[in-house]
């Protein structure tokens, strides 16, 4: 698998590729619509239990570190499911358990970069949130280590960063409208959300043993 990606990786590098945000919200939304009640129960369960954490900040912000890495990779794993036909159930959000270590360091590291560069400046920050966007799918569908994982996202989204940037923004504006929908609106865009950055992930890079799209229909080689 990691042969696979690296491969792809490398021919992504060569031959450049888009980020077609149309697309992928229009996929995305296909995904998440017809299991949204399951999407939004576990949603409701995650968020619940981090808020009810905050009773205590301290050793609440520590277990949310160490369990928002494995608890993505849940998301991704179901999500890549719904996409292979097949049928999920509340389980299926806590795969990501199953590779505790690499999807918690990806996380962990991802967000103290990002957490040191909003310290400094707002662009910094939101520079390291998008050169990391496919850093957890990488360790996920990939089966990279965390850190070659982080490596490859940067390297694929340099190559187009701007497009990527807008690709995050509008992920960011989707759960704003989320936030200002009395913050319930956050239970469906949340599983959006990670369902963007999968299809986006699936178009780009690929899952081994898929066809990729023909050059008669969409594609993101550019």
């Amino acid at each position: 698998m990691q042969n696979f990606t690296s491969e792809k990786a490398k021919e992504l590098v060569n031959n450049g590729y888009f980020f077609n945000r149309a697309y992928y919200l229009q996929r995305a939304l296909s995904i998440v619509k017809p299991h949204w009640k399951l999407l939004m129960a576990f949603t409701t369960i995650y968020l619940g239990s981090m808020f009810l954490l905050l009773i205590n900040p301290t050793f609440g912000q520590i277990v949310q570190m160490v369990v928002s890495g494995p608890i993505s990779a849940g998301y991704y794993f179901s999500l890549k499911k719904i996409i292979d036909n097949e049928v999920i159930t509340i389980n299926d959000f806590f795969e990501g358990f199953k590779s505790f270590i690499p999807t918690m360091l990806v996380f962990m590291m991802v967000n103290l970069l990002t957490t040191i560069s909003f310290a400094l400046y707002y662009f910094p920050a939101i520079f390291v949130a998008t050169i990391y966007l496919f850093a957890m799918p990488l360790v996920v569908f990939g089966k990279m280590s965390y850190w070659k994982a982080m490596e490859s996202s940067r390297i694929i989204i340099m190559k187009k960063f701007w497009e990527a940037l807008l690709f995050g923004a509008t992920i960011v504006g989707i759960n704003i409208l989320g936030i200002l929908a009395l913050g319930v609106g956050l239970l469906f865009t949340l599983p959006l959300s990670y369902a963007l950055i999968l299809v986006a992930y699936e178009d780009i890079y690929g899952f081994e043993n898929e066809p990729t799209y023909s050059k008669n229909d969409f594609s993101h080689f550019r």
